[in-house]
């Protein structure tokens, strides 16, 4: 089963620059991000994308591409070209001989709630087993900035993907298989199409019950819940009982199992239902805007929103149902901070860094400060293995909690509040922030990522090296702090410059400058020693006239790993041969 947009293809075949609309801003749907790229693009097919390609090649333009916006993060900020993917969205599903299974492919701009319809149409009908609670997001878009559902035995959604294409700099497209992840391939290029795996349409238990925290806060409840359940959230909503005690507020605790029950909503109650969500959020949002702007009616408000809108329940539901059981949520613009940090065996971290949230927000109130007006929640997976994921872990079996908190936007406190338990859970368990969340505004983040990351850089700059060594699609301040060469550990530095000097003859004391080039490009082709390592050695040459010298080459390299060395621990020891033993 396959959609073909073939008039659009028709169109822009006719109007070569159909992709372009004239747009000169970008904002992301929550507003905290914009920027005024060079340009703007739509494109709504492959042709499209090789053309802007090739445009930004011409005119020396970095790319990045952005699709629904609700990346909190300034990932798709760029003063050069802008790709918006949301118009490429043909889906194709096979059945696929090797593997004896349903998939899924979908171009990048597809929508959740566009996919589920497919699936759900096509005969037998088909499911995710996991996506995130909003359905107005795209398939690139959970993917490319380590999105994860709340599904237990799985990782982030990224890791369910088994091949995907790419948009090179050169204009090719390249695909891959479950040897690469696409969170950190798509820095390399354009995602165009993603391949997921699915299965027969299922149906799903989901209970909704609201315990007092102190009776289910026992750590064999988490444990059996996680253990036993296809799924599991947890929410806390503040200041949720009358006497506005938190000796005697509640949880939220949400479970999905597989049923072979029948459904007890039917698709029209589901889209009733459905309906009266999304109406029900656009009201909710003024009322949230005044809770911003008047905090001292948060306990009030929040106390009556829970008891209005949360209830014990029991139902059946196809599974595109249970996974987007609230839709709507888009309809609050609101700040969300996320970490990511490893369960220990009875997961008493997780309940203790709950447990602190809830005490930190009653201590708070006693000053008049109200931080969180929406909710904290969390959700357990198992680790990552892509390797930038919030969850990465050697152990595929490790359990990760993803933990956040949610404000509306101009929420007075939130900020000092989620650098607070941002600090707190960096120092406690070196957790690591969700991509797509925000990240930035916390002190120290750029160096706590970097080191945890650690040697997967070397990793990554190989690849980059191969896929993108003129750096096209690498224009982001922030991912070039984490990633660039001025960041990488001395370690991996020092190994590539130790190669070179490996590799480079020193029979005669000079050579023409076009022979280092041919080395240093023979070695960034070969995916040896990154691009901008090659860029750095082959500087050197300037001071030499346009030749190299082998001694000056190691002098400099020398010189440059002290000062990083300096730099990393104290004036001491900053000799290469250390630093390469290090």
């Amino acid at each position: 089963m396959s959609h073909h947009f073939t008039i659009k293809d028709a169109i822009t075949k006719v109007k070569d620059n159909i992709e372009h609309f004239g747009e000169k801003e970008w904002q992301n749907w929550d507003g905290n991000q914009r920027c005024t790229p060079d340009e703007i693009f739509r494109p709504v097919n492959l042709h499209d994308l090789k053309h802007i390609v090739k445009k930004a090649r011409n005119n020396k333009k970095k790319i990045r591409c952005a699709a629904a916006g609700h990346t909190w993060s300034s990932l798709s900020i760029t003063n050069g070209y802008l790709v918006i993917v949301t118009n490429l969205n043909d889906i194709e599903i096979n059945y696929n001989e090797k593997l004896k299974t349903w998939t899924v492919t979908t171009e990048a701009g597809v929508y959740l709630k566009d996919l589920d319809i497919a699936l759900r149409k096509h005969n037998p009908p088909l499911a995710m087993n996991s996506a995130t609670v909003l359905n107005t997001a795209t398939t690139s878009g959970i993917v490319s900035t380590g999105c994860h559902g709340a599904r237990c035995e799985n990782s982030t959604i990224s890791d369910r993907v088994i091949s995907f294409q790419i948009l090179t700099y050169n204009g090719e497209l390249e695909e891959f298989s479950d040897q690469k992840n696409p969170i950190e391939m798509s820095l390399f290029g354009i995602i165009y199409k993603l391949t997921f795996q699915v299965e027969p349409m299922y149906n799903l238990l989901m209970k909704d019950i609201l315990p007092n925290i102190s009776d289910y806060w026992k750590k064999e409840n988490l444990k059996n819940d996680v253990l036993n359940s296809d799924s599991v959230e947890i929410f806390y909503w503040p200041f949720n009982t009358a006497s506005l005690e938190e000796k005697n507020d509640r949880l939220w605790v949400k479970t999905w199992k597989r049923t072979n029950s029948k459904v007890t909503e039917d698709q029209i109650e589901v889209k009733l239902i459905s309906a009266f969500q999304n109406f029900e959020l656009k009201f909710a949002d003024n009322l949230y805007k005044y809770i911003a702007n008047n905090p001292e009616s948060t306990p009030f408000f929040t106390n009556l929103l829970f008891n209005l809108g949360v209830h014990e329940s029991e139902k059946v539901l196809q599974a595109p149902d249970a996974i987007h059981y609230q839709t709507g949520i888009d309809n609050i613009p609101c700040m969300d901070v996320e970490f990511a940090f490893k369960v220990n065996d009875d997961f008493s971290n997780v309940i203790d860094e709950f447990n602190y949230i809830i005490k930190r927000v009653y201590e708070l109130a006693a000053d008049k400060k109200y931080p969180i007006n929406l909710a904290a929640e969390f959700r357990i997976n198992k680790a990552s293995q892509s390797l930038f994921a919030s969850t990465y872990d050697k152990d595929p079996n490790a359990y990760y909690c993803l933990l956040e908190i949610l404000s509306v936007n101009g929420t007075q406190d939130y900020h000092d509040f989620s650098i607070e338990l941002a600090e707190r859970w960096m120092e406690k368990y070196d957790a690591q922030p969700h991509w797509g969340k925000l990240w930035e505004h916390i002190p120290g983040i750029i160096p706590h990522v970097r080191k945890h990351i650690g040697s997967r850089l070397e990793i990554f700059e190989k690849i980059r090296a191969k896929y993108d060594p003129d750096e096209y699609f690498f224009d982001n301040k922030s991912l070039r702090q984490i990633l660039d060469i001025q960041h990488i550990p001395v370690l991996v530095f020092t190994s590539a410059c130790t190669y070179i000097l490996k590799n480079i003859s020193e029979d005669s004391d000079s050579a023409p400058k076009s022979e280092l080039e041919q080395k240093l490009d023979f070695y960034r082709k070969k995916a040896v020693v990154p691009n901008t390592i090659c860029k750095f050695i082959a500087q050197i040459t300037k001071k030499d006239g346009g030749e190299y010298k082998a001694k000056t080459i190691k002098q400099a390299i020398n010189s440059k790993m002290k000062d990083l060395q300096e730099k990393r621990l104290g004036k001491k020891n900053g000799s290469i041969a250390l630093i390469v033993q290090q």
